[in-house]
């Protein structure tokens, strides 16, 4: 089966892009730059559960939590350079086992520091996030992110979605200039 390249708003779900069963996979994220110099970008995923909320600190996994309470949504690691072969950066999911309370991962890749460096996605050429299917590395969705948040500091570039069927992806692609910090707040419970 060939790579779906997505849309933002078109949900797709997983068990119908593949011909194997989606269990486990792997978010990844590449980037070049436009210009010489340097620039980080940081996957994160966020996992919400039935009110839209992180359950607690821990169900938010980055480049300082790397692995979600249930062991489940594992991060790779930070590039702070962009110049690895292939991903860059690689967030791996077993979908079966994560926790029932999770209804919901939100993905958002953020550029470090970019307010004070005065950084955008328009400094980037060849930005992407990428589904893998871990079980024979077939790529089976693909989602540009230069092409449309030029001005922008943060993209939320997808959601998934627990149905009774399994996941839903979602590509939302929704650009803000908030820092990873704006995000944080919007999911944390208020007291």
């Amino acid at each position: 089966m060939a790579t779906s390249i997505i849309r933002k708003g078109k949900g797709v779900r997983l068990r119908e892009v593949s011909d194997v069963k989606l269990d486990k996979i792997k978010i990844g994220l590449g980037w070049e730059l436009r210009k010489g110099g340097h620039l980080d970008l940081d996957a994160s995923v966020f996992l919400l559960g039935e009110d839209g909320k992180l359950p607690s600190d821990e169900y938010f996994v980055f480049y300082n939590n790397l692995e979600s309470p249930d062991g489940m949504v594992k991060h790779k690691g930070d590039n702070r350079v962009g110049d690895a072969e292939g991903d860059d950066e690689e967030i791996l999911l077993n979908l079966p086992y994560i926790s029932p309370s999770v209804k919901e991962l939100v993905f958002v890749v953020s550029i470090y520091d970019a307010q004070n460096r005065r950084h955008n996605f328009g400094n980037l050429k060849e930005a992407y996030i990428r589904v893998v299917n871990l079980k024979n590395s077939q790529e089976i969705l693909n989602f540009d992110l230069d092409a449309d948040y030029g001005d922008d500091t943060e993209v939320e570039f997808a959601k998934m979605r627990r149905e009774d069927e399994g996941w839903r992806f979602i590509p939302t692609g929704i650009g803000t200039k908030i820092g990873l910090q704006g995000y944080v707040d919007k999911y944390i419970p208020e007291l």
